[in-house]
């Protein structure tokens, strides 16, 4: 005789539950119109594979466009996520945030609906129920806003929505009709586990779900049956079946075998090599004493779920003092001991419970809880993060499940069924309500940071985002006092001493900034950006030798530094050195076409040098890699203007006001064009368009003026 589940929450229209579940996820929705925020910047705004680089690099580089051979590389191998930027790029020709806001979205309700169906046939027809509202708590969970409202969130969307897709082929291939229908469904399944992997490297535990689902759920074997099995007790008929007919070895070792071929395939893109961080990155990873290490890792552990079960404090980040260390007696030891005597008590219940189906969808929900983490925890390989709430999106899946579970329990044990569809009526509004004030938090860095202050006021990284974001903003006395801040926190902070060195330089307080740039290169040896800076306030201070140097480290570190070889150019031209100052200009331009800076400057000083002809070379190859930068016309201009060619000249200074009608000293020269070319109404009225942009521009004034008493005599 079957047993029958009975809910005790009313049941939900099948053709009505997926609308419910659509519009609870919308409850991320007001983040549509946000910028891009902290990762989304590196991952996309500077990612060159996103906009322009070959189409096979994105294959050859990681999530952040560093190849992957690279030492540097965190070898996060995602090329599926950036192509799917790419494709947004390539649509609109722009990077617009609100079209890749708007996407997340999307796919968030997507994954929502596919979230009901896979619970669906988990759970089978007598547990819809139970299916329709742990889909529904997964929809509106505050866990998922990082991973819905930041755009690099885009990866875990992909990646479960790949993995839930991979589960609803896998159940087809179990009970296809005949052969070749089990064979195109394990080919597209196959297919599925390749794409979820190459939107994050999670994907690939889709395999263990399936697994277990087709043991636990499809051939109802216990884990008790399993180890009777192996100590050669009594095993079950269920086990005896499944060996007779090896239907289900066969897709267990087609499942393995697949699993195999993956992970060797990921391991040789990453050249069998594992990527390195550095201690700020994952204290724990570092510690000496292993027992502390598992300790903190298992204290780790218990943060994540109490994130599932209390979303209230989020965080863009948790590294640099968010979580300290427990390196002695500390109270969180009972913390560690209480969750594991709860989540192994929920373990063993899975081995001596009796066998039916609430214990099977228990088991289900752990499996989607667990292995989906484990990437995360530490076990296999040290990852880069302390806790990322983002990588709780696929596991909060199984713990919506048991929560659900939990709840349709607790209304059968005490017969309270009105008390329970309140409690998760409120539970639901709750969260909504949670959600759609963190997707706020999102929009914007300024908010982000500002409400981290209040979850980790003792993260260095969070007052070192705060800074960055109001230097850019303009505000440098609170960016100085904040990166100040980062550094009391964690003295050795190399890359807020290099920003508040930069401040400092802009100050002029150039002793200031060299101290701080050489503290920072002796932190970080390979830290590039630091040399070039060091170089940049030695010019300034007239140590041309050191300057040299410094540049020349910078370049060691990173070979592709195109704003180094402008640098190196200034160095080269102060000391009027002009051949060496070209040839760095170029190999700016070889790494960066698009390097305003160095074409202009190599305009002017083949100009300054009489190599007017080299000069008009060098313009006209400029405008093939930055058609629309005024200033390249306005420097053809001026060398024909001075060659007397005043009809070519004006025709160039006419491009350049199409391109920037706002520039003085456009308008400013094209007046001395006319004021040579004797048109001295036309040169009057330019003299006077460049005054009123720039009233106070000297040159003008001077030539309206000459061009008056010329007019007078």
């Amino acid at each position: 005789m079957k047993s029958k589940i009975n809910t005790y929450l009313p049941a939900v229209s099948p053709s009505l539950s997926p609308w419910i579940i659509v519009i609870l996820s919308l409850c991320f929705v007001n983040s549509y119109n946000g910028d891009f925020v902290f990762d989304d910047t590196e991952a996309i705004v500077n990612n060159v594979d996103v906009h322009k680089t070959p189409f096979w690099d994105i294959f050859q580089n990681d999530f952040w466009g560093t190849k992957l051979s690279h030492k540097q590389s965190h070898k996060s191998y995602r090329p599926f996520t950036i192509l799917s930027f790419r494709l947004q790029f390539w649509l609109r020709q722009d990077l617009v945030s609100q079209d890749y806001h708007i996407v997340n979205i999307i796919l968030h309700s997507m994954l929502c609906l596919l979230t009901l169906f896979v619970y669906n046939i988990f759970l089978g027809p007598e547990g819809r129920s139970i299916s329709f509202y742990a889909a529904a708590l997964f929809a509106v969970h505050p866990i998922h806003t990082e991973a819905v409202s930041g755009i690099v969130g885009r990866a875990e969307l992909l990646c479960g929505l790949f993995t839930w897709l991979s589960i609803l082929l896998y159940n087809h291939t179990i009970y296809a009709k005949n052969t070749l229908h089990a064979w195109v469904a394990m080919f597209s399944f196959t297919i599925c586990i390749t794409a979820a992997m190459l939107c994050k490297e999670t994907g690939i535990t889709a395999i263990g779900i399936c697994a277990i689902y087709d043991i636990v759920i499809v051939n109802k074997i216990y884990p008790i049956d399993i180890i009777n099995f192996f100590s050669f007790k009594h095993v079950d008929k269920n086990l005896n079946n499944c060996i007779k007919y090896k239907n289900i070895l066969l897709r267990l070792a087609a499942l393995i075998f697949i699993a195999i071929i993956l992970l060797l395939l990921r391991f040789s893109i990453m050249g069998f090599s594992i990527p390195k961080f550095h201690s700020v990155d994952n204290p724990a990873s570092f510690m000496d004493n292993v027992l502390l290490r598992i300790l903190n890792y298992n204290y780790i552990y218990c943060l994540n779920i109490w994130l599932l079960i209390c979303p209230i404090w989020l965080c863009f980040d948790w590294s640099m003092g968010c979580i300290s260390l427990i390196t002695s007696y500390d109270y969180r030891t009972f913390v560690v001991i209480i969750f594991w005597f709860m989540f192994g008590t929920l373990i063993m219940y899975t081995f001596i419970s009796h066998k039916n189906k609430t214990l099977r969808y228990i088991i289900m929900g752990l499996t989607i809880l667990i292995c989906p983490f484990l990437p995360a925890s530490n076990i296999f390989f040290n990852v880069g993060f302390v806790l990322a709430e983002r990588v709780l999106y696929i596991p909060s899946a199984g713990y919506c499940l048991l929560v659900v579970i939990g709840l349709q329990k607790f209304s059968a044990r005490f017969s309270l069924p009105k008390t329970s569809l309140s409690a998760y009526t409120m539970l639901i509004v709750l969260l909504f309500i949670r959600s759609w004030i963190r997707s706020t938090q999102w929009k914007n860095e300024k908010l982000l940071f500002q409400s981290a202050l209040d979850i980790c006021p003792l993260n260095a990284k969070v007052h070192y985002n705060i800074a960055k974001n109001a230097a850019d903003a303009g505000n440098v006395d609170l960016a100085k006092l904040e990166y100040q801040e980062a550094l009391r926190l964690n003295p050795n902070y190399a890359q807020a001493m290099n920003n508040l060195g930069n401040l400092l330089k802009d100050d002029g307080q150039l002793l200031k900034a060299i101290s701080l740039f050489k503290q920072a290169v002796n932190i970080q040896k390979d830290f590039s950006t630091a040399w070039m800076n060091l170089g940049i306030v030695q010019s300034a201070l007239k140590k041309y030798e050191e300057s040299e140097t410094s540049y020349f480290t910078a370049l060691q570190y990173r070979l592709n530094y195109p704003d180094c070889y402008y640098n190196l150019g200034v160095l080269y031209l102060e000391q009027k050195q002009y051949n060496k100052a070209l040839r760095a200009w170029i190999n700016a331009t070889k790494q960066k076409p698009t390097h305003k800076r160095a074409w202009t400057n190599m305009i002017l000083l083949l100009d300054d040098l009489d190599r007017t002809e080299e000069a008009l070379k060098m313009a006209n190859k400029a405008l093939e890699f930055i058609p629309n930068h005024a200033s390249i016309y306005f420097n053809i201009a001026n060398i024909l203007g001075k060659k007397g060619k005043y009809e070519e000249a004006e025709i160039q200074f006419k491009q350049a006001i199409l391109r920037d009608p706002t520039g003085p000293m456009i308008y400013a020269n094209l007046g001395v064009l006319y004021h040579r070319w004797n048109k001295l109404n036309a040169a009057e009225e330019m003299y006077k368009k460049a005054l009123q942009l720039k009233p106070d521009l000297y040159s003008a004034k001077d030539n309206l003026q000459r061009l008056y008493t010329l007019k007078g005599s």
